[in-house]
């Protein structure tokens, strides 16, 4: 037998009443039961979640609240930072145009120098005692305003720094936010160097450029200032074999009236500098060093002939070629070919240009100083009476006219009118060589 289902009871229906019955089955009354149970559980997960949303809210706005105070913190110490680099700019400023008005009087003195420098290189040039091709010393001093600009730096007001940026969120950013009030951000640009310090630095730059170029000058000072003194004492040493005072016959003639350009020394203070002490000592040693170059360019100091010849005849006494006795040679005799060009050896005057006995065609020169060449036995004669001549310009030509044996030049040189030997002049032109 199949068990009959268990139903509830039902109410008799009478009259005009119609009653209706339902019946409720198990399975359907536990299925609401269940939907009952669930939407309490979940009533009270979302009221779990809501308070549990409040609490994780709060500690968001905690920590936002300390990074805000840790960035207000830190602005207000950009801002004291902008305050300080504002009075530190007024103050600095001062101290730059005070260093800038002192590079522009030391610039003003380093192209002085520079012009003397430049002046006594000129004067050892035109002297032979520095190489004409040699280029004196011209450093570029930069001036003090065009370190300014290579600083970059336009005016002295100061640099606001860059607006710090919050730090990302991310796992390896957050360990800085507990360095917030101690450093600068991830995200953040450092603050730039103070204008001023920039300008500084320039100006620094320049000031060691001005000392190097000043060691220059002096240096340069010191090697011209060597060079006169073995010069100067070169002259002396080789104008001395020429027997005559020269210290005398240099020394400033004293005249009344007149005008010229002579050499006017630069007053200095010695006590000023090392600069100073150098050109003071160099200046007279140059002044005695042009007045013996100029007395040694008007003795007849050069070769009357072009290339090497041999004396045949020394000045002195000899046994004369015609006699055979002894006589005295008042000349030297310089062995050549005919026709070979004869020059005279100091600037000067013609004073004779003619045939003159035993000295056969002769032309004497005047010099400065009482001092005075003759050129015989020429073969020709190409200056006259009056003519001025410079040192090398040709006189005549080799020949054998008058007292002669042969071929040759007898050549002498007279100081007020009295023989003297030539090869003591010969002798200093030839050490000196390289001055004249």
């Amino acid at each position: 037998m199949h068990a009959q289902p268990h139903t509830a009871p039902s109410l008799p229906v009478s009259g005009l009443v119609v009653h209706k019955t339902y019946t409720i089955r198990r399975s359907t009354m536990l299925m609401g039961l269940g939907w009952l149970a669930l939407m309490t559980a979940c009533s009270g997960t979302a009221g779990w979640y809501i308070l549990s949303k409040d609490d994780l809210a709060a500690r968001m706005i905690a920590r936002e609240t300390t990074r805000q105070y840790a960035y207000e913190d830190r602005i207000a110490a950009l801002r004291a930072d902008v305050d300080r680099y504002a009075s530190r700019a007024l103050l600095d400023q001062d101290g730059v145009e005070s260093r800038v008005d002192e590079l522009a009087t030391r610039q003003a003195e380093l192209e002085s120098r520079q012009s003397l420098v430049t002046a006594m290189t000129d004067a050892l040039q035109s002297n032979g005692v520095l190489p004409a091709n040699r280029l004196p010393l011209r450093p570029r001093v930069a001036k003090p305003e065009e370190a300014i600009r290579a600083s970059g730096v336009t005016s002295f007001a100061p640099i606001m720094p860059s607006k710090p940026t919050p730090a990302p969120e991310t796992p390896a950013l957050r360990g800085a936010e507990a360095n917030a009030q101690n450093g600068w951000q991830s995200g953040e640009v450092a603050p730039p160097e103070p204008p001023a310090k920039r300008v500084e630095a320039s100006l620094e730059k320049l000031d060691k450029a001005m000392a190097r170029t000043s060691d220059a000058q002096l240096d340069a000072l010191k090697e011209m200032d060597q060079k006169v003194a073995e010069a100067q004492k070169k002259l002396r040493s080789a104008l001395a074999e020429t027997g005559l005072d020269t210290d005398r016959m240099a020394a400033p003639a004293i005249v009344d009236g007149g005008v010229g350009g002579p050499l006017v020394p630069v007053k200095l203070d010695p006590s000023a500098g090392p600069f100073e002490a150098t050109l003071t000592a160099l200046q007279p040693r140059l002044t005695s060093l042009i007045r013996l170059r100029g007395l040694a360019e008007q003795m007849p100091l050069g070769r009357p002939m072009t290339g090497d010849h041999d004396f045949t005849s020394n000045f002195g006494y000899r046994t004369d070629p015609f006699t055979r006795g002894l006589a005295m040679h008042t000349g030297v005799d310089f062995r050549a070919a005919p026709g070979s060009p004869i020059l005279a050896t100091a600037p000067g005057k013609v004073v004779a240009a003619e045939y003159n006995g035993g000295y056969g065609n002769m032309v004497e020169v005047e010099h400065a100083n009482g001092l005075s060449t003759r050129y015989a036995h020429m073969s020709a004669i190409s200056v006259s009476v009056g003519q001025m001549v410079k040192a090398g310009t040709v006189v005549g030509k080799v020949g054998t006219t008058g007292r002669s044996t042969g071929p040759h030049l007898h050549y002498e040189t007279r100081i007020n009118e009295e023989p003297v030997d030539p090869t003591r002049f010969l002798n200093a032109g030839s050490k000196l060589a390289n001055i004249l």
